[in-house]
């Protein structure tokens, strides 16, 4: 797959790398010297020090042969120009383009069939709808769902004086005597991937995977199912922090009949409050101008001891969106330290996330890994999508589903010639949970779950697409 990205600043760089370790054919264009200079030294992919918003450029760079065309200037019409003259020059190359005024995106079918745009990435937007995410799934630092509410896996950190140390996988399953599996064991900075004779050691990182139900049992209850009554917003006047109250309230103001099977850690509606703590006097005033339902705190966030002040200690839960990354995380941190049971901090650099395990915040939510994300979602044939990222061992949890065309269907698991670097972990087909061997038929509809190394993730691709991406 060949991928013209234009724009190699701090997201257009990441989108490279993660591309180009799944061994797409990426060309990056940036007209910047400095930037070029560093795109060269740093990426294995191919770097045009030039303007790629112009045509000669974009033929010198291949465009005909282009299968994506992602646009990620600093400016918006920049980057839904670019991709219009792409869409009326070249047949072949699917567009995307960056726009931060979240006004493009909501007029994204006629900009399709104005400019031939295909897709817009909101970066604002994105972020914000993972930190809303978290929120609705309880901001559990060691819990994330596979599968909605039908699949989870957890996270269990095996102590001195676990009863597990000793034990191999297979005597775990048999005393536990519940249907779950543990795909993943993490020892001394490895992730293995353990068979029933695996046993367990002290410190080590076990994943279970299996229904939310059958963890409970296994578990118990975990966190006594939070119920996040009161959110404290840190710097909640940026567009991030107006995105994600107005993602919250557009979500709990779904029917109250069906809402607490979408939302279950969320309270109800009318009992659910949300306080801002906004340094602007300007953004705190567009804010209750915005949110008139919010509590608006005009305090600078940096004066010492101010969340102890503003009694922030008696929230479930405080998101810090400032502008500041680093802000972010000793906000998230302080308010831990003070007594508040879960925290979330954004962060731009995913770099940031392999700190996930050494601090005590509960969710770091990256910017630039959402963009990513959406973009791979795009992007990847044959429906993979990413579950969750291990960065600390360069491996991805991904999930598929299978189309009636998809070229394994009716085919036996052992007959596909997957990689080694790749396991299938499990198969969802309608209500039924499926524990895969060599001799399983896939059938249309399937969903698959994979544990692989990322620069495996293109053969993926190429055994599960379907007929009709061909």
């Amino acid at each position: 797959m060949k991928i013209i990205i234009v724009g190699a600043g701090l997201v257009g760089r990441h989108i490279a790398k993660e591309l180009s370790q799944e061994n797409k054919d990426i060309i990056i264009i940036e007209k910047n010297n400095e930037i070029a200079r560093i795109v060269a030294n740093e990426l294995d992919c191919m770097s045009i020090n030039e303007d790629g918003s112009r045509l000669d450029v974009l033929e010198k760079a291949g465009i005909e042969e282009c299968d994506y065309f992602i646009a990620l200037t600093g400016v918006d019409e920049v980057n839904m120009i670019t991709c219009g003259m792409v869409a009326s020059h070249f047949k072949k190359p699917k567009t995307i383009a960056r726009a931060r005024n979240p006004y493009y995106k909501t007029l994204l079918s006629d900009l399709r069939s104005f400019l031939g745009i295909d897709y817009i990435i909101n970066p604002e937007i994105e972020s914000a709808e993972e930190i809303v995410r978290s929120l609705e799934e309880g901001v559990a630092k060691d819990v994330f769902n596979v599968i909605d509410d039908r699949l989870q896996m957890r996270i269990l950190q095996v102590k001195e004086n676990s009863p597990y140390i000793g034990k191999t996988i297979q005597q775990i399953r048999k005393e536990l005597d519940k249907e779950f599996l543990i795909p993943a064991l993490s020892r001394n900075n490895t992730i293995l991937i353990p068979s029933g004779d695996t046993k367990v050691e002290s410190f080590d990182q076990l994943y279970f995977l299996g229904s939310p139900k059958t963890l409970d049992q296994i578990f118990g209850i975990f966190e006594k199912r939070l119920n996040l009554r009161k959110i404290g917003i840190i710097g909640g006047g940026t567009k991030i922090g107006e995105f994600v109250i107005d993602g919250l309230r557009h979500s709990i103001q779904r029917s109250t009949s069906g809402w607490k099977a979408f939302f279950p850690f969320l309270a109800k509606p009318s009992n659910l409050s949300i306080t801002v703590l906004e340094s602007s006097k300007d953004r705190a005033k567009a804010l209750c101008q915005l949110f008139p339902d919010i509590t608006v705190i005009h305090r600078d966030v940096g004066e010492e001891d101010i969340l102890e002040k503003e009694e922030f200690s008696q929230f479930d839960v405080v998101v810090s969106v400032m502008e500041s990354q680093s802000l972010n995380i000793i906000n998230a941190m302080f308010a831990k330290q003070i007594g508040v049971q879960k925290t979330i901090a954004l962060v731009v650099d995913s770099s940031y996330l392999r700190l996930s395990s050494l601090v005590p915040i509960d969710s770091i939510i990256s910017l630039k890994s959402a963009v990513v994300n959406s973009i791979l979602r795009v992007v990847r044939r044959g429906n993979i999508q990413t579950i969750h990222t291990f960065y600390e061992y360069d491996l991805e949890l991904l999930r598929l589903t299978l189309s009636p065309n998809a070229k394994p269907v009716g085919k036996q698991i052992k007959d596909l010639n997957l990689p080694k670097d790749a396991l299938i972990l499990f198969i969802t087909r309608g209500d039924e949970n499926i524990v895969p061997s060599g001799s399983t038929v896939l059938q249309p509809g399937d969903l698959l779950g994979f544990i692989v190394k990322k620069d495996v993730i293109s053969k993926l691709e190429t055994i599960f697409e379907s007929t009709d991406e061909l």
